[in-house]
């Protein structure tokens, strides 16, 4: 028997997603939305829980966005054809402003997959294999997130708990790789030494020049995609990649089962 599904609208896709209940004493559905309280300087607020890697993507997104259009208009579009550019006093905000926003985009959109990694491991999940000294080693969800890159844990981890295939037979699994390691330039900035003088290693400026940045920041939200489709249920997945679906609960009384902590105040 195919277990029944549900799918109901949200008032924004950010949101963590919603709770179907089928109360079966009145046969009706109740969609419930989880909530955040939070207590500022006696203050109580509450709103609808967020879903932190879709909060994190939305900035990706929106930052890349900015990128390409002051790319276009500072740099223009054919760099190919051309042996120069000098970026004039006038036009210098506008470069800052791409590096910026490009930078922001790259940091944010690894932050969310990184975090779709660890949500995805469940508390009790261990893997077990043999080091290059042929020694056994056993990793908990504490290590794997700590210790393991984030390209280890979605090629590694996330396969065998989703019970899928690799992302590395991914066209776009060369490109998040170069997504990582450009991630780490700018987080982990060193210096290089030269004409006998310590300088900032700003090598890592020419990727974000070239136009192929913006194909290396979108591999990021395919491989975010392409787990969601493996499981269209995880209540921690974000909303917003592709088709969500929400395994209802059946209960026999909704208030047997929920207990009401306040009720709402149409004046506040």
């Amino acid at each position: 028997m195919k277990s029944k599904k549900t799918v109901t609208n949200v008032l924004d896709v950010r949101c963590a997603r919603p709770i179907i209940v089928v109360d079966k004493s009145i046969k009706k559905t109740i969609t419930l939305q989880q909530q955040e309280t939070v207590l500022v300087d006696g203050c109580e607020i509450n709103f609808h829980a967020p879903n932190n890697v879709a909060i994190f993507a939305s900035i990706a997104k929106k930052e890349l966005q900015q990128a390409k259009s002051i790319y276009t208009s500072v740099l223009g579009k054919d760099l190919n054809k051309r042996k120069r550019i000098e970026i004039s006093d006038q036009d210098l905000p506008r470069l800052y402003n791409y590096l910026e926003c490009i930078q922001s985009s790259i940091i944010a959109i690894y932050t969310a997959l990184e975090s779709f990694a660890n949500i995805a491991i469940p508390a009790n999940y261990t893997y077990t294999s043999k080091n290059s000294k042929g020694v056994t080693e056993t990793w908990d969800k504490a290590a794997i997130e700590r210790w393991q890159k984030t390209s280890d844990k979605v090629a590694i981890f996330l396969p065998e708990i989703l019970k899928c295939e690799s992302p590395k037979g991914l066209s776009d699994w060369s490109k998040f790789k170069e997504l990582e390691e450009i991630r780490n330039d700018i987080i982990h900035q060193k210096t290089v030494l030269k004409n006998g003088k310590d300088s900032a290693d700003n090598i890592f400026l020419k990727k974000l020049m070239h136009k192929s940045i913006f194909d290396i920041i979108e591999s990021g939200f395919s491989l975010i995609k392409f787990f969601c489709t493996k499981d269209v249920f995880h209540a921690f997945f974000p909303m917003g990649f592709g088709g969500v679906q929400i395994k209802p609960l059946e209960v026999e009384n909704f208030s047997d089962q929920f207990e009401l902590i306040r009720e709402a105040d149409a004046s506040e």
